[in-house]
């Protein structure tokens, strides 16, 4: 089980805008065409898409299947993983906690959970924030790995708790001293948040309490940790490339009756989002371009390269060049699932790509770049 940093792109036609990011009639135009290139790689794979700048979208576009067998379409409504891109939707979440007080970076999270998490007497919110913190993956542990796919003890049906993960959460390897890109150390971060909001029906009001403060359209039906009916209806599935060619459907692959209980929501916190691409991008844009979700120091703060890390990685998010242009965001993969979201600081142009397909090739990574190439030139 992987949750990693990915591109992708797409979404539903909508309204263009006299800005910067569009400003000709002709960039809604460039950017069907170059979603249409880029996707048609990767056959029917779903991909739903979106550029936002100050909170007014100024292009969207869908394509491909939300479900393959029976064809269902990717609309601007369609849900999917965020996957890892989930890592920067918490950490904006944990950052605002600091503001308020209620966490502080560096103190040892054992302040929060006890000694119920190994490490805690010396781990940090920082180290988990910054992927500093050590801790081995619990995903290839031989205690927790046969409770995922392709796992012997893998059931979709099954509900996860933290307390399930807790054999696979070894002690930290040298907290604090190396950059090592860490799933772990988010779903401990994750914990940390929920006992602070009084457990996990509390920390899902509280975060959609905080985003809606954001933008009053970051909904449930845009940005969720619940896997409920009414999100399952408006899923994709998603799909990864056989040996023979062919595709593999997650959910039925493994007999799952609704949403697999391990796609996202608690306790993994490493992926804990899921919804549509115009949801992703409001937050994106409500943070970095609006200033709505945290304080200008704190995002300075956010983005700020840990001194460990090779790539400029900050807290929960890093830069990744495109179009000529630096974008601040995150990316994302799991089973079937691929992600990408960056904000152009310079611009306040915010982009999302969203593909239910996950193979080698990366379909966000190669859409996103497709588009970013677009909107940079424009």
């Amino acid at each position: 089980m992987i949750r990693y940093g990915v591109l992708a792109v797409v979404i539903a036609m909508t309204s263009v805008l006299a800005t910067p990011a569009a400003a000709t009639q002709d960039f809604p135009r460039q950017m069907d065409r170059a979603l249409e290139r880029a996707a048609a790689k990767f056959g029917d794979a779903g991909v739903q898409a979106v550029a936002i700048r100050d909170g007014r979208v100024i292009w969207s576009g869908t394509r491909g299947a939300a479900i393959v067998e029976p064809r269902r379409p990717v609309t601007d409504r369609t849900m999917f993983s965020y996957a890892s891109l989930s890592k920067l939707l918490l950490a904006t979440y944990a950052l605002r906690q600091v503001e308020t007080g209620a966490l502080d970076l560096d103190r040892p999270i054992a302040a929060y959970v006890g000694d119920d998490v190994a490490g805690s007497r010396v781990v940090t919110a920082r180290m988990l924030l910054t992927h500093t913190s050590g801790y081995p993956d619990l995903y290839a542990d031989p205690a927790t790995a046969p409770l995922f796919p392709p796992g012997d003890q893998y059931d979709p049906n099954r509900p996860y708790t933290f307390e399930m993960l807790t054999p696979g959460i070894k002690d930290p390897v040298e907290p604090g001293k190396t950059f090592d890109y860490s799933n772990t150390g988010y779903i401990v971060l994750g914990h940390v948040l929920t006992e602070l909001a009084g457990g996990d029906e509390a920390f899902a009001r509280a975060y959609q309490a905080f985003v809606r403060r954001a933008d009053h359209r970051l909904t449930e039906d845009q940005v969720t940790s619940e896997r409920s009916r009414r999100a399952y209806e408006r899923f994709a599935h998603g799909y990864s490339p056989r040996e023979d060619g062919t595709l593999e459907d997650f959910f039925t692959a493994y007999g799952a009756k609704g949403i697999p209980t391990d796609l996202y929501g608690q306790p993994f916190a490493d992926g804990l989002f899921a919804g549509t691409a115009l949801g992703a991008g409001l937050a994106l844009d409500a943070v970095f371009t609006r200033g709505r979700m945290l304080r200008p120091e704190t995002v300075r703060q956010m983005i700020a390269p840990s001194p460990q890390a090779p790539d400029g990685y900050g807290m929960g998010t890093h830069p990744t060049t495109a179009g000529g242009r630096t974008w601040q965001g995150h990316s994302g993969a799991y089973i079937g699932f691929n992600s990408m979201a960056g904000t152009d600081l310079g611009r306040g142009v915010t982009l999302v790509v969203l593909v239910n397909q996950l193979s080698e090739e990366a379909p966000a990574d190669v859409i996103w770049r497709a588009l970013a190439e677009v909107s940079g030139q424009s």
